[in-house]
C-alpha cells in the first residue's frame, strides 16, 4: 500500500519577495535637466517605469511646485501616489527662490515625499563642473554661457540637445 502524504501547510522553503520600487516623480523647468536625467537613468539601466522626468515648462520655482503638488495630487486619486517628488529648478536670479525652498522643506503631509534639488546659479554650472572644478561667482546662465571655459567644452551649446553621453565618464569630477 502507498503511503500517505499529509499536508500540514508548512513550508521549508522561503519564498522571495522583491520590494516594490518607489514611484518618483522629477519635474523640471527646462529641456536641459530632464535629458540630463534621462541620460544617467539609462546609463545606470535604472527600470523608467517607476521613474517619471518631466520638463514642465514653469519658469518659476513656486510655479514649478504647484504643478508638482497638482501632479502629485492626480495621481493619488488614480491610487498610484508619487513615494517622492523631485522639484528641479535654478535660482538664476528667481525671486521666490527662497521662499519656495523653504516651502518644500516645510511641507508636512505627506511627509518626506516633497524635496528640492536646485542648482546655484543653474544647471550648467554643473555640466561646467564636469570639466573643471571652479569657484568662479556666477550669477546666472548669461555669465556661464560667456565663460571660456564654457565655451571650451560646449562650443555649440544647445539646452534641448542631450549633452550625457558626453558628460557621463566625467561625473566623478563634477562630484
Amino acid at each position: 500500500m502507498a503511503r500517505c502524504k499529509i499536508k500540514s501547510g508548512y513550508n521549508p522553503r522561503k519564498t522571495a519577495t522583491i520590494e516594490p520600487y518607489d514611484k518618483v516623480l522629477i519635474v523640471c523647468e527646462g529641456g536641459t535637466e530632464v535629458n540630463y536625467f534621462k541620460g544617467l537613468i539609462g546609463d545606470l539601466k535604472l527600470s523608467t517605469v517607476n521613474i517619471e522626468i518631466l520638463d514642465i515648462k514653469q519658469n518659476t520655482p513656486d510655479s514649478l511646485l504647484r504643478e508638482a503638488k497638482q501632479l502629485y495630487q492626480k495621481a493619488k486619486r488614480s491610487g498610484n501616489p508619487y513615494d517622492r517628488v523631485y522639484c528641479v529648478f535654478d535660482k538664476d536670479g528667481h525671486s521666490k527662490y527662497q521662499k519656495t525652498k523653504g516651502d518644500i522643506e516645510q511641507i508636512k503631509k505627506p511627509k518626506d515625499v516633497y524635496h528640492c534639488a536646485f542648482s546655484e546659479p543653474c544647471f550648467e554650472f554643473w555640466l561646467l563642473l564636469h570639466y573643471k572644478k571652479t569657484d568662479k561667482p556666477f550669477t546666472n546662465f548669461d555669465e556661464i554661457r560667456k565663460d571660456k571655459d564654457f565655451k571650451k567644452h560646449f562650443p555649440n551649446y544647445d539646452k534641448s540637445k542631450n549633452n550625457f553621453n558626453d558628460l557621463k565618464d566625467r561625473i566623478s569630477t563634477a562630484c
